[in-house]
């Protein structure tokens, strides 16, 4: 069995439960217009009866002026009273019944009945105007206002004519014009660097910095450039008297190798006579380096070590030609020491 009520106020048709109508008492607060009713009254079985008829409330007429009459004994009928609202159940949206199964039923009630009054006779007039002179020839009695008095001029002669030039008066200052939007400015910014003149100041610019870095770079490997290009020396010459920098041969020690060496004993046994063989194997003239000496006894303790340099071997020249061997030669002094071994390594100091 499935029931069923319908609010007396709006007639909206809810379901409800038999146990819930007993906690109640049978009363209840519709969910569309908050009205407590009583739902015992408008009950019914959705499966067999009908809905009750249900009748908008009418306003009660208005009571005529009571006439003094003799006062009689009233009677006094006691009416059922809701219990409070902790005690009233509150029919939900999800227990209505859509208004297509059951007629009449009101409209959706999203506002009180004062307020669905004073929207209806709402009136707005968003763009209205009045004009101020009609009514104020209301105010005075349909007639137009009075215009104000006007103040008669005094009459003055006319004044000599004056041989002083008259002053100007002073230019006022123009308005400040306003500022342009931002897009404006951007779109005017990317027309100027795409001029024409701009374009040809930025390629001399860059022709310019890149020329100072060819320079840079000729300068600081001046050896290999005089040496690859010959015909560059007298150039790279005058900037070297500018910024005092020299001009060698180039210094490659990757390109050089010890090609042979030997320690022998001289002037019956008193020194030793070192013997190095350089190979250049560059297709430029390098420079001679310097070479690393190292002398051990038997024990294999260091005796001496020293750095000896090109003029240590009293060469004329000291470059080693393209793809050519250098042979030095020079003379030490043990001072008695044993020496029975060494080694040589070449660098540029």
């Amino acid at each position: 069995m499935s029931l069923a009520t319908r609010c007396t106020a709006c007639g909206t048709v809810f379901r409800v439960v038999q146990d819930q109508l007993k906690v109640s008492e049978g009363w209840v607060r519709c969910g569309r217009c908050d009205e407590v009713f009583n739902a015992l009254e408008g009950l019914f079985d959705l499966e067999r009866d009908a809905p009750p008829e249900w009748r908008p409330p009418t306003p009660p007429p208005s009571a005529p002026i009571p006439v003094a009459a003799a006062p009689a004994t009233p009677s006094f009928q006691p009416l059922p009273e809701p219990p409070d609202d902790d005690d009233i159940f509150q029919l939900s949206e999800d227990d209505r019944i859509h208004s297509r199964f059951f007629h009449p039923e009101q409209q959706d009630v999203a506002q009180t009945p004062a307020q669905g009054v004073a929207q209806r006779d709402r009136v707005d007039f968003s763009d209205a105007q009045f004009n101020m002179d009609l009514l104020e020839s209301e105010v005075h009695g349909g007639a137009p206002p009075p215009a104000p008095p006007r103040k008669s001029k005094p009459t003055a002669k006319p004044a000599a004519k004056s041989t002083k030039p008259s002053s100007k008066p002073a230019a006022r200052p123009s308005p400040p014009r306003p500022a342009a939007p931002g897009f404006v400015r951007e779109a005017r910014q990317r027309e100027r660097w795409r001029s024409p003149w701009v374009r040809g100041l930025l390629s001399l610019l860059t022709l310019a910095l890149l020329a100072g870095l060819a320079g840079q770079a000729a300068l600081h490997f001046r050896d290999t450039v005089a040496a690859q290009w010959p015909e560059t020396k007298p150039w790279l010459a005058m900037a070297c008297q500018q910024w005092h920098c020299e001009i060698g041969a180039p210094r490659r020690i990757d390109d050089l190798v010890v090609e042979s060496s030997a320690l022998a004993p001289a002037n019956g046994g008193a020194a030793y006579k070192l013997s190095v063989v350089l190979r250049n194997r560059s297709a430029l003239a390098l420079a001679m380096p310097s070479i690393d000496l190292s002398l051990s006894d038997p024990s294999g303790q260091l005796v001496a070590r020293r750095a000896l340099a090109p003029s240590d071997f009293h060469v004329a020249t000291p470059v080693v030609a393209a793809g050519a061997e250098s042979s030095l030669q020079l003379l030490l002094a043990t001072d008695g020491r044993r020496v029975s071994g060494y080694t040589v390594e070449i660098f540029y100091p």
